[in-house]
């Protein structure tokens, strides 16, 4: 069953005042990543010296656009993506829809059946949530892809058979899929395991399919490519697919000059007539761009932000300046995009991240969660050339002058205490790995006008232990030199914006309307890796937002100026549950309940006192299942999740 929900986003719950971008702000802690687990490293506070020339310093608070948002699909796997946010949604020019995820239905974390889901906007109507998926065997990352003959291609790499998979069919739209092979096989027929590609369509008449994928690490089943210990080779077809002419190319400064091994999932893509470009993001290395303006032929690179050293390699230990004391840098947090112009020109968008490699005997090191920011760069920029130095004035930090210069935008203070930090500020983070804002995708309108998604952590929507993010949305108008306060683009009308919104993916041309496919929980965090929380469904949404009103003149605020946290108990409950809470102050709030499907199933209001509150509800007469109990005090919105089990 199809759901829609339509939001005139004046509704919204109103979002906050300030949010100076300020680099370093708000470092409540560092967190050290060891073997994909990370453990609080302590409550270290740090003070920087740079401060961004151009600092938003408000978000648009109750946008008069509308906004729509359409559930397509669900998936118990939650992880689209280690970083980049792949080509998951094209809107195609008779105005049909193809979207693609990666998808399970199964409540284990084998996900026996992971594979591409799949759904199409025929211009009136979307069809019926896929349930399988579309490739023979299992798979994940598709890139969703449409040639100039309306042949329709999903890329993903197949984890059965370890090589990269190609499901096609004649007609977008309609038809039987084919699965077709695309890495390269040696004299044996072992096939080359490649893993995260990334895919995008060029060529003079859209008939060339453009790839890239990583080499399988070893630590993930595969072998080192030229010395490289997972290797992101290009891949070519200049035939929609049907035969591929290059295979495993080394592109320009991806060898072992530069790198040990490279990531999986930090490179996106993005292909125009004969332009083709790829962005890498890096985090203790060059961040940089390689295109070919001769469909693939030849490439140049061009570094966008130059890491202090290079091929650095954990435990070497990072001191520019000689003074004994191990320097944090700013560098990319993986998270990034690329979009091509009208001209051909490449627009790059990455989240920013703060590192230390603080332990020189652990082959790891310490990233910091507070850390909130969006970088632009374009080719008129240039190179960046920054010295391999420490900042002037600064003997325990560096950072990239191109990156400061070009840092754009970032998650406001919805709360107007000076620091973007929710309940979650002492260390109990939703774990991606990545900035507050972060996650980013964009498009072109027409006039060249800029526009950019990202998903923000949003401070006053919580379960009162994590904070959940949020869509926003910001534009440029003038060539990215200026940019709009954010717009929280997550409808705040259902269960009191306490959703997790992670993983959009913007259609890259943008008309009277954004199209955004994302992913929606009610649980910050992932099953997958992180927080490695209890599997659950996850739903794909379709948003359409209109860009008339998005970013108009703001209403006023409430501030939020009350403490106030509760717990739900015993959970699963059977026939009564206890709401235990803390207020720093009495004041009257709402208690609500909803079932999966955002029905409130009960409410009541009442005031409570300053200290501990307990307030029984009787579920005895509920069906078995999960819900969700809102506590609201003024427009603060907290949620936890309730299972029944009568």
């Amino acid at each position: 069953m199809k759901k829609t929900t339509t939001i005139i986003a004046s509704l919204l719950i109103a979002v906050g005042m300030t949010a100076q971008i300020v680099p370093g702000q708000n470092h409540n802690g560092l967190l050290k990543a060891k073997n994909d687990k990370i453990t609080m490293s302590g409550d270290e506070v740090l003070s920087y010296l740079i401060v961004n020339p151009n600092p938003h310093t408000s978000a648009v608070l109750n946008s008069k656009s509308t906004m729509t948002e359409t559930l397509i699909g669900t998936t118990t796997y939650d992880l689209q993506s280690n970083a980049a946010v792949q080509n998951r949604i094209l809107r195609h020019s008779d105005g049909s829809i193809s979207t693609a995820w990666t998808m399970s239905q199964q409540y284990n974390t084998s996900y026996s059946d992971r594979g591409t889901g799949y759904n199409f906007f025929d211009g009136t109507t979307w069809g019926a949530q896929p349930t399988t998926r579309l490739e023979g065997s299992r798979g994940g990352w598709p890139s969703i892809l449409k040639m100039g003959s309306g042949k329709e291609t999903s890329i993903t790499h197949n984890t059965d058979n370890s090589y990269v998979n190609m499901a096609h069919r004649a007609t977008t739209g309609s038809g039987t899929w084919a699965d077709q092979i695309i890495s390269s096989s040696d004299s044996n027929g072992v096939y080359r395991y490649m893993i995260w590609n990334r895919s995008a369509v060029g060529g003079l008449n859209n008939e060339t399919i453009h790839m890239v994928a990583l080499t399988a690490p070893t630590g993930n089943g595969g072998a080192t490519y030229n010395g490289l210990d997972g290797a992101l080779l290009y891949y070519r077809s200049q035939d929609e697919g049907v035969t591929w002419d290059r295979k495993d190319i080394q592109l320009p400064g991806m060898d072992t000059s530069m790198f040990i091994g490279m990531s999986g999932d930090v490179y996106a893509i993005a292909a125009q007539g004969e332009t083709v470009v790829v962005a890498y993001f890096d985090d203790w290395g060059d961040s940089f761009i390689v295109k070919s303006t001769d469909n693939g032929d030849t490439w140049t690179k061009t570094t966008f932000l130059d890491f202090p050293v290079e091929k650095y390699a954990m435990d070497d230990g990072l001191d520019l300046d000689g003074d004994g004391i191990l320097d944090q840098v700013y560098s990319s947090d993986n998270n990034g995009a690329v979009i091509l112009d009208a001209t051909g020109q490449a627009h790059v968008f990455y989240g920013i991240m703060m590192y230390v490699d603080d332990d020189l005997t652990d082959g790891s090191s310490s990233w910091y969660p507070s850390i909130n920011g969006l970088a632009y760069w374009n080719e008129s920029f240039g190179a960046d050339m920054t010295p391999a130095t420490m900042h002037a004035g600064d003997t325990s930090l560096w950072y990239s002058d191109m990156m400061n210069d070009h840092w754009i935008t970032a998650v406001p203070d919805l709360d107007g205490d000076g620091i973007v930090g929710g309940v979650d500020s002492t260390g109990g983070y939703a774990l991606y790995y990545n900035s507050r804002a972060s996650m980013p995708n964009a498009g072109f309108s027409a006039n060249g006008e800029i526009y950019l998604s990202f998903s923000g952590y949003t401070e006053t929507a919580s379960t009162s232990t994590q904070v959940f993010r949020h869509i926003y949305i910001t534009k440029s108008s003038d060539g990215g030199t200026t940019w709009k306060d954010p717009v929280d683009v997550t409808p705040h009308t259902i269960w009191g914006g306490a959703q997790e919104c992670v993983f959009a993916s913007m259609n890259p041309v943008v008309d009277d309307k954004i199209r955004i496919v994302y992913q929606k929980d009610f649980e910050p965090g992932l099953a997958v890796r992180g927080d490695e929380d209890m599997v659950d469904n996850n739903e794909i949404i379709y948003l359409e937002i209109d860009t008339v009103g998005l970013f108009d003149t703001p209403l006023a605020i409430t501030q939020i100026t009350s403490s106030t946290h509760f717990s739900v108990y015993p959970n699963p409950a059977t026939n009564f549950t206890t709401l235990e809470i803390s207020s720093d102050k009495t004041q009257t709030i709402k208690i609500s309940v909803f079932d999966l499907l955002g029905k409130e199933i009960t409410k009541k209001e009442k005031v409570i006192f300053s200290g501990t509150t307990l307030e029984t509800i009787n579920i005895s007469e509920y069906q078995n299942g999960i819900y969700f109990v809102n506590l609201q005090i003024g427009t603060q919105v907290i949620t936890k999740k309730l299972v029944i089990t009568n």
